[in-house]
């Protein structure tokens, strides 16, 4: 079920008082609202955009163009490193390319290492038994 970001006719009123200049109690007052209901409607993002944009609308054009900025450079910063990033740094960091100290190498020697199953013991085989099949069925 999708939220309903329109606003209500009492709410544009109330948005439009405040960006007059009035205060949360005299608009909920003028309007009708209950006591501490004006709060409660500044806790919500649309409330506070619409009294924004009541106040100055250029600056809600600027909001929406650096909205749509920091969207486009999003998935950039989310964008999950690939495992040859994640190799090629490791190995820039323990190769001390990167500047680190000898301990920060020494973990990315180790996760290298386990990725390569370095560390791993090697349990002698069991001692070979033969198999054998005898086919004695009449």
């Amino acid at each position: 079920m999708e939220k309903r970001q329109g606003l209500s006719e009492k709410q544009e009123e109330f948005c439009r008082l405040l960006a007059e200049g009035k205060t949360t109690g005299e608009a909920e007052r003028l309007i009708g609202f209950s006591k501490g209901y004006g709060w409660r409607l500044m806790r919500k993002e649309h409330i506070r955009r619409a009294i924004k944009v009541r106040k100055n609308p250029s600056a809600a054009d600027a909001e929406e163009t650096q909205k749509g900025v920091q969207q486009t450079e999003q998935p950039r910063k989310r964008e999950t490193a690939k495992k040859a990033e994640i190799l090629s740094f490791l190995t820039e960091v323990m190769r001390d390319e990167e500047e680190a100290d000898l301990k920060t190498r020494m973990k990315a020697a180790e996760l290298l290492g386990k990725r390569e199953s370095l560390f791993e013991k090697k349990t002698p085989t069991e001692k070979e038994s033969r198999v054998i099949i005898v086919d004695d069925l009449p």
